[in-house]
């Protein structure tokens, strides 16, 4: 006769002699994944997107710099030229108005060599970023227009001089 041990060290045998996962355990685990993935995926796509909006900013904010470097030296210059000292103080020319005031809207070729200095400068020539415009007066940035990997970041100056940072879909 079968005692109530002997049945349950019988289905115990049972159970270590087994190997591996059924067929449910290994669809619902697969369930619960699925589950999981599809509620995580589009929160880190959102992060992603910022982070790419986040280092374009930044990235601006260099060329921002940049060009206000190069436009307060052509401006105290007083002959309206940069002497750039990554290509062995080379001269940048930057338009100079009548009244001596540096004055310019740097853009694709218009001015190669000034869009190539404030590039290097900012380091965003390794980022693969472009520059798209700069125009400043008096010494002062008051635009730079900035896309890298489909991010156009636009920067502008107020009227009270303070700039600020934006995210376009196209420059205008």
């Amino acid at each position: 006769m079968k005692t109530p041990m002997n049945v349950f060290n019988t289905a115990m045998k049972k159970k270590k002699n087994r190997k591996g996962f059924s067929l449910v355990e290994l669809i619902v685990v697969l369930v619960i994944m699925a589950i999981l993935a599809a509620a995580l995926v589009p929160t880190l796509i959102g992060y992603i997107k910022q982070t790419k909006q986040s280092n374009a900013k930044n990235e601006a904010a260099a060329v921002v710099s940049a060009a206000q470097t190069l436009a307060s030296s052509a401006f105290a210059n007083g002959d309206g030229k940069y002497y750039d000292q990554s290509q062995n103080g080379a001269e940048v020319k930057v338009v100079v108005d009548g009244s001596g005031n540096a004055v310019a809207t740097v853009s694709g070729d218009a001015s190669s060599d000034a869009l190539t200095s404030i590039s290097k400068l900012s380091e965003t020539d390794k980022a693969g970023g472009t520059i798209a415009k700069i125009t400043f007066s008096n010494g002062v940035v008051n635009l730079v227009q900035y896309s890298n990997g489909g991010t156009n970041v636009q920067y502008k100056t107020d009227t009270n001089g303070k700039g600020t940072y934006e995210i376009v879909a196209n420059f205008s």
